[in-house]
């Protein structure tokens, strides 16, 4: 799996007017207008300081709101299938960073379940992997390839859970977490904000948006972010930048194009270190070993990550019915690895002496990617129809090259001592490469005939999946697949809707096991829940029960060049409530899962069957807000090595606070993760017999504090 290890520039000052300067070096617009008449440019609206910041959202109840992952414009409170939006204000309050931070207050995900990462955003929605999508295109191909989004560039993050190829194709059983992207505004706003925090952590960002022509026609948003930061782990850094300017042109009242640019990148090294069993969740021979015992070589381990991409939005509105929408994006990835592990299955010797892996890779991602649909809301007779007919097509080309896997020198993972690289060792080739072609089509119809809503929808995939072999010969495997779901809700009139639906997903797999292909993972989902939204916003519940049946799931085999196929079935139910009493925000969610490999009987590794969480804040007259949560994350297993799902790694329960103060434009705010600093492991690979694989620790505490000015 993607968060194993398979069998720069730092101490940069950021400024707002240089990163201003910048954007303006990226608007071929702004270069035109400054070269032809500097005083049109200087007639535009200046920049006004309010006394007071710029409102936010009274609570954080979002269900009211369409969702883009539905692709249509149907609240979501409406819909009759299960979908999380989590807003800016979420996010804020609870200090996230990253969108596996964002989704910890979420009911039915579990999230963060290998522990602080450097590499990925880890979550399981209802007990199984999830694809991760941004502005409804497929954003991750492969492994250890790709940026992670940054939180900063997105206005909201949506989860669609369960099985949803049916509107965006080859999908995880899990479902869709899908960032959506800050995109220009017409009001001129913004905001500067500046952070420090635990290990060393400093971080600038700026988000400025408005009109750039005096008729409003032409607007702009900059969002561009500088961090410079280390991590609970001893020589292992978490610098990036991001740069995310964008325009958007309203030709029509009918149409309107942006255009948003996205350049990450992320430097530092691998956070997790794959630890040795003895020493985390069991006894070691000299006690046991820190969460910030760093196995690599600072002068060698590194996990560098460069990602730029474009993306074109359209919305052209042909009548009062019809309209179309297409989102395209270009997008160009590289990632160089450089690092250590502690050998799987050993324990340190006497003396804290443990044998080390030595690893190298570099790889690179090519994706075109589009999704073009025709959206109508239209009146039949007494029904209403809210339709989609759309075509969305992948293409993807993901390299591997310069890799070696070998034996490195031992360390001590009590007393480590640097500077001891087996550079001789070395000896590097190029891997296969892969590429993915895929055409979908789809048809969407929301139909609603008085209190009741039916929502159905059908899509026909093509896929082809290419191994580019290094020794000249390609293979080529082709699969199609014909996927569906159906809702049926009843919507009261004082703001109850149960429902129940079915819905159905499909995943074509790379690779070779024994000699065959393998066969594409499929799956299916039923429901049943009820949710609850007040007039006016005050309360939102959610509830569902669901049964999930996986078919052709890919396990590891007994060997570590196999790859064995099985099934799953995942049976549970969540529930989230969301409630403002005047100046007081609460929200509580709880999920209760049976997670099982169908051959065995066994829990499916990684996933806490139990997940419970609360958060709180209250809001006084004069400025002063304060927040707290709660966290339970049940006990999770290994993978099944045909010995049972073990070792088991304990539950453990988490406390999470946030006090701030805001005075006109002015905001001032500390968070704090895990305020208990409790040290515990989160994940352990497996046990195959008496020998248990290696372990990694959950995140430590985390205190940020933040400045904001906002205008």
């Amino acid at each position: 799996m993607p968060f194993f290890p398979s069998d720069g520039h730092r101490r940069g000052s950021a400024r707002l007017p240089l990163i201003v300067l910048a954007a303006l070096g990226w608007t071929p617009e702004l270069i035109a207008q400054e070269a032809t008449s500097t005083q049109k440019t200087s007639r535009l609206a200046p920049v006004e300081v309010s006394d007071q910041a710029p409102a936010q959202e009274p609570a954080y109840i979002q269900a009211d709101k369409p969702a883009a992952t539905g692709k249509l414009d149907v609240p979501v409170a409406r819909q009759p299938f299960a979908i999380e939006v989590v807003g800016e204000s979420l996010m804020r309050d609870t200090g996230a960073k990253n969108i596996q931070d964002a989704l910890l207050y979420s009911p039915g995900v579990y999230s963060g379940g290998f522990g602080f990462d450097t590499r990925v955003d880890s979550a399981k929605v209802r007990g199984l992997d999830p694809s991760f999508y941004v502005d409804g295109l497929r954003y991750l191909y492969g492994s250890y390839n790709s940026v992670r989004p940054n939180i900063y560039a997105l206005e909201s993050i949506e989860v669609l859970k369960g099985p949803s190829s049916v509107l965006y194709g080859q999908a995880e059983l899990g479902g869709i977490i899908n960032g959506v992207s800050k995109l220009p505004k017409p009001t001129r706003q913004g905001e500067l904000w500046a952070q420090v925090g635990s290990y060393d952590r400093k971080q600038v960002a700026a988000d400025i948006t408005g009109p750039l022509s005096e008729d409003g026609k032409l607007l702009y948003r900059l969002v561009a972010l500088k961090r410079d930061s280390g991590t609970q782990v001893d020589h292992v850094d978490d610098d990036g930048f991001l740069f995310a300017p964008s325009i958007t042109w309203l030709p029509t009242d009918d149409t309107t194009i942006s255009l948003l640019m996205n350049s990450q990148e992320d430097t530092g090294a691998i956070s997790a270190q794959f630890l040795p069993a003895q020493g985390t969740l069991l006894p070691g021979p000299l006690g046991d070993i820190g969460s910030e015992t760093f196995v690599g070589e600072p002068d060698w381990d590194r996990y560098d990550r460069r990602r730029n991409e474009v993306t074109l939005f359209v919305d052209h509105r042909l009548d009062q019915q019809w309209g179309l929408v297409f989102t395209g994006r270009y997008s160009k990835s590289e990632a160089e690895t450089r690092e250590h592990w502690a050998a799987t299955g050993e324990a340190p010797a006497a003396d804290g002496t443990i044998n080390r892996v030595i690893y190298m890779d570099d790889k690179g991602t090519e994706v075109k990617n589009f999704d073009l649909r025709l959206k109508g809301n239209l009146l039949m007779g007494p029904t209403r129809h809210h339709l989609a007919i759309g075509v969305d097509r992948q293409d993807a080309l993901w390299k591997q090259d310069n890799t070696f896997r070998g034996a490195g020198t031992p360390i001590n993972v009590y007393d480590p001592v640097y500077g001891n690289v087996n550079y001789g060792v070395l000896d590097p080739e190029d891997k296969d490469d892969n590429e993915l072609k895929q055409t979908g089509v789809y048809l969407i119809d929301h139909v609603e005939i008085g209190r009741v809503a039916v929502s159905g929808a059908v899509r026909y995939d093509d896929t082809t999946s290419t191994t580019l072999g290094v020794n000249g010969v390609d293979t080529d495997k082709d699969d199609h697949a014909t996927t569906g779901r159906l809702g049926l809700m009843y919507n009261f009139d004082f703001g109850l809707s149960p429902y129940i639906s079915y819905s159905e997903s499909f995943k074509p797999n790379l690779g070779v096991s024994n000699g065959r292909t393998l066969d594409p993972t499929t799956g299916e989902q039923r429901e049943a829940g009820i949710k609850y939204l007040s007039e006016p916003l005050a309360l939102s519940v959610t509830a569902a029960w669901f049964d999930i049946e996986e078919t052709n799931r890919i396990i590891p085999g007994q060997d570590a060049q196999q790859l064995d196929q099985t099934g799953a079935t995942v049976d549970g139910w969540e529930i989230g409530v969301k409630k403002q009493f005047g100046n007081l925000s609460l929200l509580a969610n709880y999920t209760k899962l049976d997670a099982k490999k169908d051959s065995t009987g066994e829990r499916l590794p990684y996933v806490a069957e139990e997940v419970a969480s609360g958060w709180g804040k209250y809001e006084m007259e004069n400025g002063l807000r304060f927040g707290a949560g709660v966290r339970y994350l049940g006990s999770t297993v290994g993978n099944d090595y045909g010995k049972g799902a073990d070792p088991k790694v304990p539950s453990v329960t988490l406390y999470d606070a946030m006090i701030g103060y805001s005075t006109g434009p002015w905001d001032f705010s500390i968070t704090g993760k895990n305020l208990a600093d409790k040290e515990y492991v989160s994940w352990c690979r497996g046990q195959n017999g008496n020998v248990i694989y290696d372990c990694g620790y959950g995140e430590r505490r985390v205190i940020l504090g933040d400045l904001r000015y906002r205008f």
